[in-house]
């Protein structure tokens, strides 16, 4: 290929030596001296280094085992013969690549070398495609509701280029932000869902079509799925399994999350076999993992407490940790995730006054760092755990809550969903008092209130009765 040599990787084992072999030569470069480096004139060099980055953006969907590869190549080739704009695409891979094995921190490190060297050389054809996986990356440091508007730049600076392809994939990246953090009303998200929907129909790149989120917003808006047809050319699922294992998984993931929403058993059992089926190794560290891993987790409890098989509580706890770790590089973006899957294992191992906790400090921390809509989770799955340990009176003053805050996200059919289970609990206990509790959920159903950037206000949280907490 243009006379050089991609490494080759025959494990994830050597593919790992492969990169800290590359991290050992780099340990010794300061950020200054790979800022400034010499420049590469070598024309081969310079069109090798382009077909690279043109390659390793197919990769992220098509073959995203492969993509260490290329990466690694473009950096080396980088270090032989000098910086060029096309370098700052693969010091931005492969700081994700190292913060996907944990390196958070020094991963971090190279994808802001990335966006400075698009600055240096004023690499304007390449600044979309590292604006969009550096805010990925850098979302797992920083508060990520202070990073949407990254992808809306790296939108808008890749058309200017005629990038379509890092356009729409900080489009989607965008569209995933406002979905899974809550940070908009799932009004907003859905506009946004089909505006990115347009464009890529007008662009026919047809197949991140099949991976929006418009199903899960219709359900959660309206508790119905009334996304139009896509185009006859539009590849189906079947084919995706195939050959674009990044979206199939997506769609699998919806699938099991609206099915787990709406407490959907069978049907979510069925997704989720699905999901962890379609085998899929990636080396990028994208967002949506983290939304995957912490409703994974929930659901696989879920499926633990109703099988009793301690192969979904393995699981589970395996991705709890994951969570947790991830909380060594942001508290803001995932200790209220932590604590609630924390919640769900002490719920199925019956630690009861530990479960408790557990739920209460999710829904604090999910309150005070702005996640409306894990906070509303929370409060339901508190309510949940409440109910079946026979704690009526708390369950409903949790279903309230999340009642409340699923209103205030958007989440009108799911709202709806919550009223009709307290309905059911006062049904099959008629002693409770119900008339101020029902006379509020009734004022309030179906009237969702505007959500901005910022969240729910910190000063209107509910008091607690305990400080913010750090993992132990």
């Amino acid at each position: 290929m243009l006379g050089e040599d991609l490494h080759q990787a025959t494990s994830r084992e050597n593919t790992l030596v492969l990169i800290e072999e590359t991290r050992a030569t780099l340990r010794d470069q300061g950020d200054d001296d790979l800022l400034h480096y010499k420049q590469m004139t070598d024309s081969s060099k310079i069109m090798a280094m382009k077909f690279l980055s043109r390659l390793v953006i197919t990769l992220v969907m098509a073959r995203p085992a492969d993509i260490p590869l290329v990466t690694l190549k473009m950096v080396q080739l980088s270090l032989a013969h000098g910086m060029s704009p096309i370098s700052a695409v693969g010091f931005v891979y492969f700081g994700s690549i190292l913060a996907s094995i944990g390196h958070i921190d020094e991963g971090c490190r190279f994808v802001k070398l990335a966006k400075n060297l698009v600055q240096r050389f004023g690499g304007r054809e390449v600044a979309g495609e590292v604006i969009a996986i550096a805010t990925q990356t850098i979302g797992f440091v920083d508060p990520i509701q202070s990073t949407l508007d990254f992808h809306m730049e790296g939108y808008k600076v890749a058309l200017e280029a005629g990038d379509t392809r890092s356009a729409s994939m900080n489009f989607f990246f965008y569209c995933n932000y406002v979905l899974w953090t809550g940070s908009k009303s799932i009004s907003f998200a859905k506009s946004k869902y089909e505006e990115f929907c347009r464009f890529m129909k007008q662009h026919n790149v047809v197949a991140m079509l099949l991976i929006a989120g418009t199903r899960t917003m219709d359900k959660l808006i309206d508790g119905n799925v009334t996304q139009s047809e896509p185009p006859s050319n539009t590849p189906t699922i079947e084919f995706l399994e195939e050959k674009n294992p990044f979206a199939a998984k997506m769609r699998h993931f919806q699938n099991m999350f609206i099915h787990f929403m709406f407490r959907d058993y069978e049907a979510m059992e069925y997704s989720t076999k699905n999901y962890f089926e379609c085998k899929l190794e990636t080396w990028t560290h994208f967002f949506i993992a983290a939304s995957q891993t912490f409703i994974c987790g929930l659901v696989l409890f879920w499926m633990h407490r109703r099988t009793n098989n301690d192969v979904w509580l393995h699981t589970g706890n395996k991705l709890k940790g994951v969570l947790k770790g991830w909380t060594n590089s942001s508290e803001w973006n995932f200790l209220h995730k932590f604590h609630l899957l924390e919640a769900e294992e002490h719920f199925c191992c019956g630690r009861y006054s530990e479960a408790k906790v557990s739920y209460d400090k999710a829904i604090f921390l999910s309150k005070e760092h702005k996640f409306i809509n894990d906070e509303a989770l929370a409060c339901e799955l508190a309510g949940y755990f409440a109910y079946e340990t026979g704690e009526e009176t708390a369950a409903l003053d949790y279903l309230a809550r999340a009642h409340e805050n699923y209103n205030k996200w958007g989440a009108v059919a799911k709202s709806k969903n919550i009223y009709e289970f307290i309905q059911s609990i006062f049904q099959n206990n008629p002693n409770l008092d119900q008339k101020a509790l029902i006379s509020s959920l009734q004022s309030g159903l179906g009237h969702a209130a505007n959500v901005d950037t910022t969240g729910p206000s910190s000063q209107n949280a509910r008091k607690r009765d305990f400080p913010p907490t750090t993992v132990e």
